[in-house]
């Protein structure tokens, strides 16, 4: 999809052709902010018009503005984590850059914080076994998980 950009913001371009217009909405806020014009040129000014309207009515109402995501952002990683990942990659056969976006993806399917937690200490087991600490709250869906890949349990 073509997108319109203004002051960080992002908006959507569609079409429809029952109406014969052009029309979009800002991306990335929570508040649902629209325009429309029949060509181009008009759908861009509408765009720019949305935007200016949306910041004065945040400035006015003393609200902090949202902005637009762009979809891109840097990660800082230890030379050790960035080789295993894109080793990982290398053998799923795909690019890091999709690698990242999957397992993104897959923390957010999870929807669990707890998945983003530091051990509390140094956590010990050797090359035949492995001691995870797992939020109490978890502990079902970790056992559960664990039974499904065959692991053994104590």
């Amino acid at each position: 999809m073509k997108t319109l950009k203004y002051k960080g913001y992002v908006g959507s371009i569609e079409f429809s052709a029952e109406d014969s217009v052009l029309f979009g909405e800002i991306l990335g806020i929570n508040s649902l902010v629209t325009y429309q014009g029949k060509t181009t040129q008009e759908l861009t000014s509408s765009f720019h018009e949305a935007v200016d309207d949306y910041l004065a009515f945040c400035q006015d109402n003393g609200i902090k503005p949202q902005k637009s995501y762009s979809g891109v952002f840097n990660v800082r990683i230890s030379p050790e984590t960035h080789r295993a990942v894109s080793d990982m990659a290398a053998e799923a056969g795909i690019t890091l850059n999709s690698f990242v976006k999957r397992a993104l993806n897959n923390a957010l399917l999870l929807h669990d914080s707890g998945i983003l937690m530091e051990p509390e200490g140094p956590v010990y087991g050797s090359r035949t076994s492995v001691t995870f600490r797992i939020p109490s709250a978890d502990k079902g869906f970790a056992k559960e998980l664990a039974i499904k890949m065959g692991w053994e349990i104590e």
